[in-house]
């Protein structure tokens, strides 16, 4: 059953920071190298020094970490609030379309499920590698830095409109544009007494940070494994997590487009041959395809490619012939993705392309169509954005999306909240 609760919060004092601007940051795995490198030089006290740690001489990443984030504490620059509490988050962001949206979240405390509850439901494969890597940064820090982003429904919008009345009254306690373009604002405020009948009978899906869930549960059994299974709960026992509805009008998904880089050689004519004895191929002029895209029927499978020297072309599945082209060994509700028609059907069994091929993923379907016309690429496929519901479908099914289904902008931020194990109360 989901448990959530209220927790005191560790939070930057920006009177010793200053601006947040240059503090607060998108989550470790979306940052670059070369990100990192730019907002560690914004502050000393960005996030990245926390959550993308360097060496600091004999001091491991991890531990220098631990270090700075004791260091940041005993100098009051994280503070711990003095009552645990619900966290509310306004973001204002302008989407890859151009399009403004505001989404609302809360940051609470998640209690991980037990062996054999599943209330907790992810889309994606998770690999061993990020999870040691962050499993050895909780241990070091004894501490959430980011959240997970979760998603629950709250259909009539009651709830939702009850938790979040203090953003129209009340001062937010911080706000910052983070460097991905989004204007972050925070509040604090009590756990509402509808909250545990809200949440009783839900089930909850994961957008983001299915390798920091794992590395929660992975650190829970670790310490329960060397004798910490005392009640009452620990505060190794929860995740602290970001709650967005399901039905909130800026929960979006966007495409991540698949470029093939060149150069790959393709007997084009044979491919299109193939292409069409399930799809209905249509040629497309490339800079009206992003437009034409948008019109086709969103019940029908459809795919915009660009092959290089060969145009643009817009691909509707026959619907008869999805079973043949992707087989039955997956759910339905995995068939029935666009991504997986892309990948199972046209990647693997057209194309025969090698699981290790190297795709590059673009969120900008000009550009994708660019790199094809330039020749710095073979071939780009545009996608429409996953469906909220089509998430939901997967994970419901256990079938894990195909690799980067989902791009979920923004990001929830890094370093507006943390939670400290040891101030669960």
């Amino acid at each position: 059953m989901v448990e959530i609760r209220g927790f005191r919060g560790l939070r930057f004092d920006a009177e010793k920071t200053g601006p947040l601007d240059d503090v607060l940051t998108p989550p470790y795995d979306v940052i670059t190298e070369a990100e990192r490198q730019a907002l560690a030089g914004r502050s000393a006290y960005n996030m990245t020094h926390l959550i993308l740690p360097e060496s600091d001489g004999n001091a491991t990443p991890y531990a220098a970490a631990a270090n700075v984030m004791r260091a940041w504490m005993n100098d009051g620059v994280l503070c711990p609030d003095p009552a645990p509490s619900l966290y509310l988050l306004r973001q204002q962001f302008t989407g890859p379309d151009g399009k403004a949206f505001e989404r609302c979240a809360f940051f609470g405390l998640l209690k991980l499920p037990e062996p054999g509850e599943h209330f907790i439901l992810g889309h994606e494969r998770t690999f061993d590698k990020p999870v040691a890597d962050r499993l050895a940064l909780m241990q070091a820090t004894q501490a959430n830095l980011e959240p997970i982003f979760v998603m629950y429904s709250d259909e009539d919008g009651t709830f939702r409109e009850n938790l979040y009345a203090p953003l129209a009254t009340e001062t937010p306690l911080l706000r910052a544009r983070t460097s991905d373009g989004v204007t972050q604002e925070l509040w604090r405020v009590p756990c509402p007494p509808a909250l545990d009948a809200h949440f009783e009978n839900q089930t909850l899906y994961i957008a983001d940070g299915h390798h920091r869930f794992k590395t929660a549960c992975t650190y829970r059994d670790t310490c329960r494994a060397s004798g910490g299974t005392d009640a009452p709960p620990q505060g190794h026992d929860y995740v602290m997590a970001g709650f967005v509805a399901f039905e909130d009008p800026g929960l979006k998904i966007y495409a991540a487009h698949r470029v093939l880089p060149a150069p790959y050689p393709i007997d084009f004519e044979a491919f299109l041959y193939q292409l069409r004895h399930y799809f209905d191929c249509k040629p497309l002029d490339t800079d009206a395809a992003e437009a034409e895209f948008t019109k086709t029927d969103p019940d029908a499978c459809s795919l915009v490619m660009c092959v290089h020297e060969h145009g643009t072309w817009l691909l509707t599945l026959k619907e008869e012939t999805r079973q043949e082209l992707v087989g039955t060994d997956r759910a339905p509700a995995w068939r029935a993705l666009d991504v997986a028609v892309l990948h199972q059907g046209i990647l693997t069994r057209l194309l025969e392309l090698p699981e290790t091929t190297a795709l590059l993923y673009e969120k900008n379907a000009r550009h994708a169509c660019s790199q094809v016309e330039s020749g710095e690429a073979a071939l780009a496929f545009l996608l429409r954005p996953t469906k909220p519901e089509q998430v939901r479908a997967c994970a419901t099914a256990s079938e894990p999306m195909p690799q980067k289904a989902t791009y979920f902008y923004p990001k929830l931020p890094s370093g507006a909240v943390m939670y400290d194990f040891s101030l669960l109360e």
